[in-house]
C-alpha cells in the first residue's frame, strides 16, 4: 500500500499562532532558555557562520523570522548592520530587547515573507531559520522567490532533511503503535535541489549538524 501523501502545515493558523503574549513568552522559555538551549542557539549560529564563511561584501542583513531574537545580538556583534523582521509583532517586541543601543540594528518591522517590502537586491544576506518546516510547499517556493529577489546574491536557509537516525526511529515507534509525533514532511536532498532551482536560487553550500543524528540543514543558496 503506498504511503498517503504528506499533510501540509496549516499556514493560516500558523501565522495567527504567535500573535499572543503568552504563547511567545511559553514559546522563548521552551526553546531558547536555560538547559540546552544555549548550546543548541550557538551550534546553529555556528552552523550559519559556516555557511558564509569566505564571503566578501556582507553587510545588511535581514533576519527573518527573527522570533524572539534568537541570532540578534550574535548577528550585531559580527559587526552585520540587521533588520529584524516577523509577522508577529509580540516576538519583534522581545527581539527589540536584545538589540537595544546597538547602532547596527537598522529596524524591525513586522513583515509577511510571501511579500518582502523592500526594492531588487537591496540586501547582503537574507538568513530564515527555524521557520520553513511550518510552511505549505507552495508557499515555500514563494518566499525563497522573495527571499531571492531582495538579496544581491545570497540567501542562508535552514530546513529539515530525512536523513536522520532520529527520524526513522519516530517512524518506526509510531508503527509499533506507540504514540510518537513524526514530522509531516522532511526533505530528500533532491526535493530542496528542485524547489530551490524552482525559485531561481541554486544550493552552494550544505553544513550538516551531526550527521546522520540531526534532522537540521543549513543552505548557503545564491541566485542562479
Amino acid at each position: 500500500m503506498n504511503e498517503s501523501a504528506p499533510r501540509e502545515p496549516d499556514w493560516d493558523a500558523k501565522k495567527s499562532h504567535y500573535q499572543r503574549d503568552d504563547i511567545v513568552d511559553a514559546y522563548d522559555d521552551r526553546r531558547f532558555k536555560g538547559g540546552l538551549a544555549g548550546p543548541k542557539s550557538e551550534r546553529k549560529w555556528q552552523m550559519i557562520l559556516k555557511a558564509v564563511r569566505g564571503l566578501q561584501g556582507i553587510h545588511t542583513v535581514l533576519d527573518l523570522p527573527c522570533g524572539t531574537g534568537r541570532f540578534t545580538s550574535r548577528i550585531l556583534d559580527h559587526g552585520w548592520k540587521l533588520i529584524n523582521g516577523d509577522i508577529s509583532g509580540p516576538m519583534l517586541a522581545r527581539a527589540r530587547e536584545y538589540g537595544a543601543g546597538k547602532p547596527n540594528l537598522l529596524g524591525s518591522a513586522r513583515m509577511n515573507a510571501e511579500h518582502l517590502p523592500f526594492a531588487d537586491g537591496a540586501l547582503d544576506l537574507v538568513i530564515s531559520i527555524r521557520f520553513l518546516m511550518h510552511v505549505p510547499h507552495d508557499v515555500r517556493i514563494r518566499i525563497f522567490r522573495e527571499y531571492g529577489r531582495v538579496s544581491k546574491r545570497y540567501v542562508v536557509l535552514d530546513v529539515r532533511h530525512k536523513y536522520c537516525v532520529n527520524l526513522w526511529w519516530k517512524k518506526f515507534r509510531k508503527a509499533l503503535g506507540m504514540r510518537v509525533k513524526v514530522p509531516e514532511h522532511r526533505y530528500s536532498v533532491a526535493e530542496l535541489e528542485r524547489d530551490v532551482s524552482e525559485a531561481g536560487l541554486r544550493i552552494v553550500r550544505k553544513v550538516w549538524n551531526w550527521r546522520p543524528f540531526s534532522e537540521k540543514l543549513v543552505l548557503l543558496c545564491e541566485k542562479a
